[in-house]
């Protein structure tokens, strides 16, 4: 019997907390099995002793072994060959396909929203508005996202610097200080040359900001300010989609943030770059 019938199976006998935590799993499946116990336990307004003796009513020795089962359901359910990317499915019509695929970033923006902390976000804005540069770090899908903070900061007249190859990546960071920042965007948080750029950041003592899946993973782990977005994309054949969706969502929050925290100065250099690039448009 899979770990969600079991569920199913013993409603009626939950306790209030309990009932809490079911159906948080149900419909978070994907970010439960990536978290602790502890971490669960916040975000269903329980505790991790709760979720121990959960797990253990439902047969399980106790949260790991219920986390393991949860993670053999999905990928389980992965294997559907009729599925394209999440609840797509190569009989869906083109226009169930619009449907389906702006729900999922709907869905990823507003539950990347709940996860955000106003005082995490704030340490970013300052720690980013002061650096003396600002490096950031990020390959595949989470480069095209990296590129996007840069550019808006490059505009905005920020030393913002950003290296696709791995190699130059590595560079730059040895070349880091006390008076810098890192700032890593990779949405498993386990991609190993970020991982390694921002260690050695890390080393070398700059501030480090990290943009990852919630949940403790090795990138988060040493960030000195850990920013998180909403679990997504257990089908991960299309590649980054909603997981790029939400990590767009935080560069656009930090950046407004940065604006707003330095508006006397940020017009003039917008219209500035403006003026510049308006030569390159067709004036038709």
């Amino acid at each position: 019997m899979s770990s969600i019938t079991r569920i199913n199976n013993l409603k009626n006998d939950f306790t209030s907390s309990e009932k809490k935590i079911a159906d948080f799993i149900i419909d978070n499946v994907d970010m439960v099995y990536n978290s602790t116990a502890s971490e669960l336990g916040n975000l269903t307004n329980t505790s991790p002793a709760s979720i121990i003796r959960f797990s253990q009513k439902l047969g399980y020795e106790g949260f790991q072994e219920l986390k393991i089962a949860l993670a053999k359901e999905v990928h389980h359910n992965e294997l559907d060959e009729d599925k394209i990317y999440e609840k797509i499915t190569i009989h869906d019509s083109m226009n169930d396909i619009v449907n389906k695929l702006a729900a999922e970033s709907i869905n990823a923006i507003k539950n990347t929203v709940k996860l955000v902390d106003e005082k995490v976000l704030s340490d970013a804005i300052k720690a980013i508005s002061s650096a003396r540069r600002i490096n950031i770090y990020g390959v595949g899908g989470s480069s095209l996202v990296a590129q996007d903070l840069q550019y808006k900061l490059v505009r905005i007249d920020m030393p913002a610097y950003i290296h696709t190859d791995n190699h130059l990546q590595l560079v730059s960071a040895a070349n880091i200080t006390n008076k810098d920042v890192a700032i890593a965007f990779s949405h498993s948080g386990k991609t190993i040359e970020t991982y390694r750029a921002m260690e050695i950041s890390k080393q070398r003592g700059a501030k480090t900001i990290s943009i990852t899946r919630f949940g403790k993973n090795p990138i988060s782990d040493l960030a000195d300010i850990k920013i998180y977005t909403t679990e997504v994309e257990r089908t991960l054949r299309m590649g980054a989609i909603a997981s790029r969706i939400a990590q767009l969502t935080i560069v656009d929050i930090l950046f407004i943030g940065i604006v707003k925290n330095n508006f006397s100065n940020i017009p003039g250099y917008i219209q500035q770059t403006s003026d510049i690039l308006k030569e390159f448009k067709i004036d038709k």
